[in-house]
């Protein structure tokens, strides 16, 4: 009883994360107009370091790490956000958002196969079919809208971009069996900025355009970076640990969806039927995959006979 009250919690968790998430693909669109790409990603790192690890040495000291326990943080901050970030932000800007949604959502399908073949998670029917119906209704949305202007090098770029966030995706699991999630979060997170600032001073002409201290610009920053980027990386990687890559990166299905609904909402844009059947395929996907809705045991009968 316990174990099923924890894991609702972390489902909850998830679905924040997920909210927080979808969300912010819409304020770093809005905050663009007011920061290159390049300087906006090392200015939203060093926010979040700045929340994440006065609360890490708050609540556990300040922990001399082992090498044995650095290596898989470096490679969270090399893969989950430094690499990540950069083709994110390229990738975008060389094809359409509509093909990089549909990219980005390939992480749920590449994170449960990874995390079988490399962590031994177990993969069963109810994820696989969590995946199909996730990607439908990532497909769905996809179909129904203008695909605008979008290259192969782009498309590959995402791609790139999604790997690489898989990737560190199984190195957070490998990171938090010996050290506490905050940590790992906090510690890769500032990484990952002092690496992106580097970078940002030798490709940055200016770091600003005009506006971008008025009163929204900051308020909108603050908000994707303590809340969307820090504390929804904190309890992503929290969950990763409970839960594992592989069934936490389902509820990533819904991450597009809350951007398709956020930009309906705070960019005006309209929303069509398909977007709300989009979103019932991806609870479904979610419920089957976390065992809120389970399937009839003929059904995995009939899968495992047809699978041997």
């Amino acid at each position: 009883m316990k174990n099923i009250t924890n894991n609702r919690r972390i489902y909850l968790l998830l679905i924040l994360v997920v909210i927080l998430w979808g969300v912010n693909v819409v304020s770093i669109k809005y905050l663009t107009h007011f920061f290159p790409p390049l300087a906006l990603a090392p200015i939203r790192l060093f926010l979040a370091s700045a929340l994440l690890l006065p609360l890490a040495w708050r609540q556990h000291g300040y922990k001399k790490l082992s090498s044995r326990e650095w290596i898989p943080i470096v490679g969270v901050s090399m893969f989950c956000i430094f690499l990540h970030q950069i083709a994110l932000t390229t990738g975008l800007t060389a094809t359409s958002g509509i093909h990089g949604v549909l990219i980005l959502g390939l992480n749920p399908l590449f994170t449960t196969m990874f995390a079988s073949l490399l962590l031994k998670e177990k993969f069963t029917w109810a994820k696989g079919i969590a995946i199909l119906f996730g990607f439908s209704g990532l497909l769905l949305v996809v179909s129904g809208s203008s695909q605008g202007d979008s290259t192969l090098l782009g498309d590959g770029i995402m791609f790139i971009a999604t790997i690489t966030f898989v990737i560190g995706s199984l190195l957070v699991k490998k990171a938090t069996l010996f050290v506490p999630p905050l940590i790992v979060t906090a510690y890769s997170h500032s990484l990952a900025a002092i690496g992106l600032l580097f970078l940002g001073l030798f490709v940055n002409p200016i770091w600003n355009y005009p506006s971008a201290y008025d009163f929204w610009p900051i308020a909108v920053l603050l908000f994707s970076s303590f809340f969307s980027t820090a504390l929804g990386a904190l309890w992503w990687n929290t969950a990763i640990q409970q839960v594992g890559a592989s069934t936490s990166s389902l509820f990533q299905n819904g991450s597009p969806i809350i951007g398709v609904l956020a930009s309906a909402i705070f960019l005006g844009e309209q929303l069509y039927w398909y977007h709300f059947v989009a979103l019932l395929l991806v609870i479904l996907g979610v419920s089957l995959g976390t065992g809120a809705i389970r399937i009839p045991a003929r059904l995995l009968l009939l899968g495992s006979k047809l699978r041997h």
